[in-house]
């Protein structure tokens, strides 16, 4: 039976807060993988994960702070334009 791969955590993943807005950022990749996931956690749970992976940690952890900052702490928090939400 073959294991599953380990997933390996980087140092550059953390909490920030931005505006006044708390952020989880996360990064990892499964161990001997190509590329970095970007996941950002928003405070009331919401994850948003980049579709594309990142050559090093570094570049993802900038790209959500380049992101976060452009988009705006609190829109991007609330979801922005592109989040739909479910009917219940």
């Amino acid at each position: 039976m073959q294991s599953e791969p380990n997933i390996v955590i980087s140092s550059a993943s953390q909490r920030i807060v931005e505006d006044g807005v708390p952020f989880k950022v996360d990064i990892y990749k499964l161990e001997g993988g190509e590329g970095w996931t970007l996941e950002v956690v928003t405070g009331d749970g919401t994850s948003i994960v980049w579709d594309d992976l990142f050559d090093d940690d570094r570049a993802a952890f900038d790209e959500a702070l380049n992101t976060i900052r452009s988009e705006g702490a609190v829109a991007f928090a609330n979801g922005g334009s592109n989040v739909i939400p479910l009917k219940q």
